[in-house]
């Protein structure tokens, strides 16, 4: 993901528990901007969201 692009169900999934951002939190991510650029499989945190 380009810094800047929206969150969407297409481009984040949770793949892995206990690492990165609670799936409890996946939800609330979607239509959000990330700040940065990530590369697929980046462990997420809420800091990457504007």
């Amino acid at each position: 993901m380009k810094t800047g692009q929206v969150i969407t169900e297409e481009n984040v999934r949770s793949i892995r528990t206990g690492f990165g951002l609670h799936p409890k939190y996946l939800k609330d991510v979607f239509g959000k901007k990330v700040n940065v650029e990530l590369t697929k499989g980046s462990r997420f945190s809420l800091e990457f969201i504007k």
